[in-house]
């Protein structure tokens, strides 16, 4: 059995992560804890189930390998350098002062004996998780939002700096041997060699070998040149002495700037999930729960600190690129945890010697807490600051007097169109192509030059202020359009406007169909999901250019509309009363009227006389939440119904200037997606 020792071990690990991983994923806590947590489990601390760690370590290393090999491969250079230096700064910054921060909690509670130890230390709780950061943006649809946008900056520049911080590490561990500074420095001249050589291969190399195995037409043969690249590269470093990581991360490098890197990538993806499933296991095998018991304060108090200092740290450092306090306090708390390539950071540390037992055991007992930590911190401080939004928002409606001035002050029935981006630029064309009053809420500098030149009305600021949707007249306003991405902010915007204008009509931008129902039930009128609108043009084009008959493909698009917002259909909509009359006509529209009149309340159907005066229909009276389908003649009209009528343009025109009914568009009992495009 000897010989199958290592198959052993493998299955365990194995099964163990599987077990422990699927707990996680129903608790909903990241799958990387339950790895960790199976480590220490079947380990030497635990239950001992493991027979020969050695070789696990080995396959570990190989999980290491992989993961920065695909960092690398998947890293985009040109994303980071394509990024404001603001966001840079931002990201240096708060490495820089988290290194510092974590390098002196150490040396006081003495767990660093030596500068090196307590310099890479540091650098260990600087990093932060990308993966759980970026899943939680996605879940919450926060990735286009101001401070999703910093928080993947940030974690860009964070994932480079692996690059100089494995390559220091051999210079780090002969620190106290010899001169430091002479160590370093030969450390830094085999990187760049190692880094100048490798960019000689991206151009000269790999790209064209690639190019000549991908037009074999063998799958087989690419994934073994991609790990022969990979392995290859990563041996030559350590041998050099640079790390196997080191080595592995310049290889992806290269692998990333041939066409063929994203097919590298997947191919690859499973091999280094298997793999750095090993690795977070082994990582867990070296932890010691008796740590914790021995150092319950220590332990307590860098947990905490960890978290508190990250959150302050990373807000401070995105205040250079954001004035929003909002943004960037949850700039701070996504960057509250550490990250994957901490984990590697630390185990080469621990290996090499420049990481003593007690501060290994300190990272990890912190580290497990601050993942599962994270997206719990993730989800409850947004809502926290929408409720502290509220509470400042009374203080300032007691104190705020207006005092904008100029043409803003004087807007009436206006438009406030929160954002001016994609979404919002289109709209803001068509406002003024039809000289509909609007004004304009923005934060980008560019932006709000161009407004600027076009003497286009715009208030600086972020939407979420009371202060500034009030100076955007939001008492008088007619129409408040949210096209910000965060759902936070709009669900904050939304409901602050609802509060301070009642009869306000709000349209939103949904990226998620669970915002949908938060949205609405905050208080927006109508709610538009770019996507689920991207999905129905698709559809109609594709119908258009099969030369499908425009009554199928219209429909086809009101079956999809309806089957999609079934929750949220009305009591009557466009799509029921187009099935009425068999087909859609594009020049007849339905449109509706509200009832304000006592020359028309009062009167029955047959003595308003509509079809013969106006040549118009009334389809459907709604009155309270009762709606009267097709009223029959002797149906009588009362103060406050409102009337669905159809007809030509010119009929409803007529309609329209003989009873003196005013047109409005129900968008409290309907998404925007089920109306017709006649309304």
């Amino acid at each position: 059995m000897r010989e199958l020792m290592l198959i052993q071990d493998l299955s365990i690990v194995w099964l163990a992560a599987l077990i422990a991983g699927c707990i996680c994923v129903g608790l909903r806590m990241p799958v990387i804890t339950g790895y960790i947590l199976a480590g220490i489990v079947i380990g030497p601390y635990g239950i001992k189930l493991i027979g020969n760690p050695e070789q696990v370590d080995v396959l570990a290393d190989l999980g290491v390998a992989l993961l920065l090999f695909t960092l690398g491969v998947e890293l985009s250079l040109r994303q980071i350098f394509a990024s404001a230096g603001k966001s840079i700064m931002a990201g240096m910054t708060q490495i820089v002062s988290t290194v510092a921060l974590a390098w002196a909690f150490a040396v006081l509670f003495g767990f660093a004996l030596t500068g090196p130890q307590g310099f890479l230390f540091g650098c260990i709780c600087a990093l932060s998780s990308t993966v759980i950061v970026t899943k939680v943006l996605m879940d919450r649809g926060e990735s286009d939002a101001t401070h999703g946008k910093i928080l993947v900056a940030i974690l860009l520049v964070q994932d480079l700096s692996l690059v100089p911080l494995i390559s220091i590490l051999p210079a780090l561990k002969d620190a106290g041997n010899g001169d430091p500074l002479l160590a370093l420095l030969l450390a830094m001249l085999k990187g760049v060699i190692a880094i100048a050589v490798i960019f000689w291969g991206t151009t000269k190399i790999v790209p064209p070998f690639l190019e000549k195995v991908a037009h074999s037409g063998s799958r087989e043969l690419f994934l073994l040149t991609v790990l022969s690249v990979c392995l290859g590269v990563a041996l030559l470093s350590n041998a050099v002495g640079l790390s196997l990581a080191l080595g592995a991360f310049l290889a992806g490098i290269m692998v990333s700037s041939s066409s063929y890197g994203h097919r590298a990538f997947s191919d690859l993806l499973p091999l280094r999930d298997l793999f750095a499933t090993v690795f977070f296991v082994s990582v867990g095998m070296l932890v010691n729960p008796t740590f914790v018991t021995a150092h319950p304060l220590e332990v307590a108090l860098f947990v905490v600190l960890l978290i508190v200092a990250k959150t302050i740290l990373g807000m401070l450092s995105a205040l250079i690129v954001t004035p929003s306090l909002w943004s960037a306090l949850l700039v701070g708390v996504g960057l509250a945890q550490v990250g994957e390539f901490s984990f590697i950071l630390a185990t080469l540390g621990y290996k090499s010697g420049l990481i003593n037992s007690e501060l290994y055991n300190l990272f990890f007992a912190a580290s497990v807490v601050s993942i599962i930590a994270s997206p719990l911190l993730m989800f409850t401080v947004p809502h926290l600051l929408r409720k502290l939004t509220w509470f400042r928002a009374r203080n300032v409606e007691r104190r705020l007097t207006d005092r904008q001035a100029g043409p803003i002050k004087e807007l009436t029935d206006h438009v406030i169109l929160c954002g001016f981006g994609r979404v919002g630029r289109n709209l803001g064309i068509v406002l003024k192509s039809y000289d509909i009053p609007f004004v304009i809420i923005e934060t980008n500098g560019a932006i709000l030059a161009d407004l600027t030149a076009l003497e286009i009305p715009h208030i600086y600021g972020e939407a979420s202020s009371l202060v500034v949707l009030l100076r955007a007249n939001l008492r008088r306003a007619r129409c408040l359009v949210v096209t910000v991405p965060d759902p936070i902010a709009a669900t904050t915007i939304i409901g602050m406007a609802k509060h301070y204008n009642p009869e306000i009509k709000i349209i939103a931008r949904a990226h998620r169909t669970e915002d949908i129902e938060i949205f609405r039930a905050t208080g927006a009128n109508a709610v538009v999901q770019p996507e689920f609108e991207a999905s129905l043009e698709m559809c109609r084009v594709t119908l258009l250019g099969i030369n499908r008959p425009s009554e199928e493909i219209q429909q086809a698009l009101n079956d999809l509309r309806m089957q999609r917002y079934t929750l949220f259909q009305a009591s009557i909509s466009e799509p029921l009363l187009s099935r009425a009359l068999g087909q859609a006509q594009d020049d007849y529209v339905g449109v509706w009227f509200r009832v304000g009149s006592e020359s028309v309340s009062g009167r029955s159907i047959i003595d308003l006389d509509v079809r013969k005066k106006t040549g118009a229909t009334v389809l459907a009276i709604k009155r309270d939440d009762n709606v009267i389908p097709h009223p029959d003649s002797s149906v009588t009209v009362e103060l406050g119904d409102e009337l669905y009528v159809f007809g030509a343009s010119d009929q409803l025109a007529a309609f329209e200037k003989m009873f003196e009914l005013p047109r409005f568009c129900p968008l409290s009992e309907a998404t925007s997606n089920e109306m017709s495009p006649g309304q």
